[in-house]
């Protein structure tokens, strides 16, 4: 049969309306999110994706979370609501607008000394973030791993030396002032020298990390560390900052950039839904 230029005309326009019809069905016939928020002292929902017949689109949905990013698999966050480490991760799960199931962990009554949680870290520390299959336990590590496969609400700038900035700023805080005033570590210091040398030992720690931050991004801060978008550098701030003031009693008049910062951050719904007093394992 022969085509002519009209036929072939209209056969085309055909088959781009197919695929478009396809393509949308796929994009948005399939599944749907739903977000929810901590409500009782034991979980946090995650976000999934809920297909609508499960049994005839397995096969589609593997595909999907192998290729697709914005795929959401049930997050579970091991945390305890004292400690600075997790409220990171919480903070930046927030941002990132990612739901998840709430594990608390005790540490006062050692439950992180258990053989199910020594299976999942064998350091005994909290945070542990769980994707599916992946298991992480260390707060540095899980913000990468989150900036890495979900790409909503960048927490690292594009440009590389910002981008190097907050990484610095991230890793004086979780390397070279949180581990030095931890739960474990000012228990040995108490046992070892008494009360007060502990409070003297985490408050010069302190101090020395937060005047190297100071000096640090007094030239890029804006509203926040490195400008006026909240970053990778914000997230470990901010908690930093809170439990300094709250149990250290560190004056933070003495670095005002890191005071604005904090207040920026003091702020935001993501941030105040990552407090520590509002945690479902904080006492009433």
């Amino acid at each position: 049969m022969k085509i002519n230029p009209p036929m072939l005309l209209q056969i085309s326009r055909s088959y781009i309306k197919l695929v478009k019809a396809d393509n949308f069905q796929r994009c948005f016939g399939r599944h749907f999110s739903t977000t929810e928020t901590p409500t009782t002292n034991s979980i946090v929902d995650a976000s999934l994706a809920v297909p609508i017949s499960a049994s005839s689109m397995e096969s589609d949905n593997s595909k999907k979370k192998a290729t697709d990013s914005t795929w959401v698999s049930k997050i579970v966050l091991y945390s305890f609501w004292q400690s600075s480490c997790s409220w990171r991760v919480r903070f930046a799960l927030n941002l990132k607008g990612l739901s998840y199931e709430y594990r608390a962990v005790n540490l006062g009554k050692g439950e992180q000394f258990t053989s199910e949680f020594d299976k999942l870290n064998p350091l005994h520390y909290v945070p542990v973030l769980v994707d599916g299959d992946v298991v992480i336990s260390d707060s540095y590590a899980i913000l990468l791993y989150l900036e890495e496969k979900y790409h909503q609400r960048p927490l690292l700038p594009v440009e590389p030396q910002l981008r190097a900035l907050n990484l610095q700023a991230a890793s004086i805080v979780s390397s070279n002032m949180q581990p030095l005033h931890m739960l474990s570590v000012l228990r040995y210091m108490e046992e070892r020298v008494g009360p007060e040398e502990k409070q003297l030992w985490a408050k010069f720690h302190i101090q020395k990390g937060f005047g190297a931050l100071e000096k640090l991004l007094t030239g890029s801060a804006g509203k926040y560390a490195t400008g006026d978008e909240v970053y990778m550098a914000d997230v470990f701030l901010a908690p930093q900052i809170a439990v300094a003031t709250k149990r250290f009693n560190i004056d933070m008049s003495e670095f005002p950039t890191l005071r604005k910062i904090y207040d920026s951050c003091e702020t935001l719904p993501e941030f105040q839904a990552s407090l520590s007093e509002r945690q479902p394992d904080a006492p009433p």
